[in-house]
């Protein structure tokens, strides 16, 4: 880079704090030009989701106190199989895990389906709005009575009951089930409806991944359809094992977790059938499953997936757009670009976050 580039980047990067700055002291004079009440409305926390059928039930032995993985440490990140991967919390009793991109982050799931107790750093200083569906309360609370551990009947039976509750909340809140059930809920989608998932960047994302598994059975279980454009393939069991290991995190959790059932899932349909199957308003609802100013141009109106024949054919009670990266969406600081980039989708549709402050 000669210092020709450089100048023009530092000039660039000047704008756009200058920019930030301005919103900022704008929005304290005049908040509802930014955000009104009618967008907050519309804005709604929605964290991970873990496949159902991935909970353990019994409480297996315990053959260690603590988990081999401890966040961080690559030496510890050794499994190749996901059964020998959750073996291993279900071997122990605690394992380590805290904020990693963002608050939310799978291997808290991972511990938890598998009846291990998250020991979860600085958990107390998560905003309420991020992580609101996790069960804080009584992991800050079994932190307390749980630690230090001593092996003695009367601390065995603690833990074991701890453990139930985590296990019982984590089952109807945590599930790819639980989110699906929260987002229909929220946006009135009946049983039996026929969901477009659009799915922009195809790059891996947990929430995308995780929400598209729960709708995609609560959906095909009650007669309607939720279908992936484009079709988000390696979550299907038709996609080869080998290629899955390939995958961000190897696939582990959210690969080869839906069977092709319907018609629709076995066509390969192409962009102008999709456009078409839009204007003519053959679904009940359309979902854009990775939202957000870090998600390149297509994460942003108006260069979403067919947001011209979207918008021309639902209105905003219809459309969901999927906010799951890392980046805090604060609506509390207008000077945030990621703040004011929610607040603009907001008057548009529900907005789904997985990292909010309000």
């Amino acid at each position: 880079m000669n210092i020709f580039d450089k100048t023009l980047l530092k000039v660039k990067h000047w704008k756009v704090s200058i920019a930030n700055i301005w919103h900022r002291q704008l929005s304290k004079v005049w908040p509802s030009m930014y955000l009104n009440e009618t967008q907050k409305s519309s804005i709604f926390p929605l964290g991970y989701g873990f496949p159902d059928e991935l909970f353990s039930n019994p409480l297996s032995e315990k053959k260690h106190v603590w988990a081999e993985v401890i966040p961080g440490y690559k030496e510890t990140y050794r499994f190749k199989d996901p059964e020998e991967y959750y073996n291993s919390y279900r071997d122990s009793r605690f394992a380590f895990t805290w904020k990693k991109g963002g608050w939310d982050c799978l291997r808290h799931y991972e511990i938890i389906a598998n009846c291990c107790f998250p020991v979860f750093r600085d958990l107390a200083d998560c905003p309420s709005n991020t992580l609101r569906h996790f069960p804080k309360k009584l992991i800050l609370e079994g932190m307390q009575k749980l630690l230090p551990w001593r092996d003695t009947p009367d601390h065995v039976q603690l833990f074991e009951k701890q453990i139930r509750q985590l296990g019982e909340f984590a089952k109807e809140n945590l599930s790819c089930s639980g989110i699906a059930k929260e987002v229909c809920q929220v946006m009135g989608i009946p049983n039996g409806a026929k969901v477009l998932f659009l799915t922009c960047d195809p790059r891996v994302n947990y929430s995308r991944e995780f929400l598209f598994i729960g709708l995609n059975r609560r959906m095909k279980e009650s007669g309607g359809i939720c279908m992936s454009y484009p079709k988000i393939d390696f979550v299907y069991d038709s996609f080869p094992e080998a290629e899955a290991l390939k995958l961000y995190g190897m696939g582990f959790g959210y690969s080869r977790r839906v069977t092709e059932s319907h018609p629709l899932e076995m066509e390969n349909f192409d962009s102008e059938w999709i456009k078409q199957s839009i204007l003519k308003k053959d679904w009940d609802f359309v979902l854009y499953g990775k939202v957000g100013k870090d998600e390149w141009k297509q994460g942003s109106i108006p260069n979403l997936p067919f947001w011209k024949e979207v918008q021309k054919s639902f209105p905003k009670s219809q459309i969901g757009f999927l906010y799951g990266g890392d980046k805090m969406q604060n609506l509390k600081d207008m000077g945030s670009p990621h703040a004011r980039h929610l607040a603009k989708h907001a008057n548009s549709g529900f907005c789904f976050v997985r990292e909010l402050d309000r």
